[in-house]
């Protein structure tokens, strides 16, 4: 065989090599968009009598490192499943239905556990006092809580009295974040970075809306996932996202103006990293 041969061979080797790893190095998160589907669901049904309220840290109160939320639920177990159809459907959290603590833009930490101040005969009525140390240091000067209960299976609660939020300081009185809370802004919620979900599943796209509604030719939620997927949503509901392979995926939601322009605030332009099995 003639020396070139062999150099000829020998590169066509190499470069079969190099494809491999190459193919072997592409994440498998590669979306492609025409696999990819956004649904609406219908919302999980609700109690009327479900509420809210923070009681510590107190509204406009300057504290210190670390901070222990406290907050007093009404009408809502937590640590129990979530007994609606959805949860066979997408994934279900085994620590059952839980509160949702976001403080600032971090992902929310919850609490499944609390101490049973109250139930009524029936046992459907329930009144909670729930506690958690922020699992985080905080930088001096402002920081937002928001909170609301969810199912086992991560969709939030919409009564606007499941929903609370306020300002808290710490060390100084500094209004350093740009946020407004009575303007409109929105609550990103599911799917978490802090869970793993299953391959073959529909994943549960969810948020909070405050002060503002959805509609056609008004405000308006744009999700773009893994940077190739754009949907808009003109409703105030939980959707599935279908098609999403194992690894890691980019899922953004920003709130728009009725001009398609990103609504201010640090709420209304969020992205989270999330993973799937």
């Amino acid at each position: 065989m003639k020396e070139n041969e062999v150099d000829m061979k020998l590169l066509l080797s190499l470069l079969a090599i190099c494809s491999l790893s190459f193919a072997d190095s592409i994440p498998s998160t590669y979306t492609n968009p025409s696999t990819i589907r956004i649904t609406p669901e219908a919302p999980t049904p609700e109690p009327d009598n479900v509420q809210t309220t923070i009681l510590f840290p107190r509204n406009g109160e300057i504290e210190g490192n670390p901070v222990t939320v406290q907050i007093r639920l009404l009408g809502f177990p937590v640590g129990t499943m979530s007994d609606f159809p959805r949860m066979k459907e997408i994934y279900n959290d085994p620590e059952g239905q839980s509160l949702l603590i976001f403080i600032d833009n971090y992902h929310p930490f919850e609490i499944y556990n609390s101490f049973i101040n109250a139930l009524d005969q029936s046992n459907i009525y329930y009144d909670l006092n729930l506690s958690q140390t922020i699992p985080y240091d905080l930088d001096e000067g402002m920081h937002v809580i928001r909170t609301f209960p969810g199912r086992s299976y991560g969709e939030s609660l919409k009564n606007p009295m499941a929903y609370q939020a306020s300002v808290f300081y710490i060390g100084s009185e500094v209004n350093n974040l740009d946020v407004n809370l009575n303007a409109p802004y929105l609550t990103y919620n599911e799917p978490l970075e802090t869970l793993t979900y299953p391959e073959g599943k529909p994943l549960l796209l969810d948020f909070y809306l405050s002060n503002v509604q959805l509609s056609q030719d008004g405000y308006k939620v744009k999700v773009t996932i893994d940077g190739t997927v754009q949907r808009i949503l003109t409703n105030w509901t939980p959707y599935y996202i279908w098609g999403l392979r194992s690894g890691q995926h980019k899922i953004r939601l920003q709130l728009l103006d009725g001009k398609n322009n990103v609504v201010p605030g640090i709420f209304n332009d969020v992205e989270r990293i999330i993973t799937i099995e």
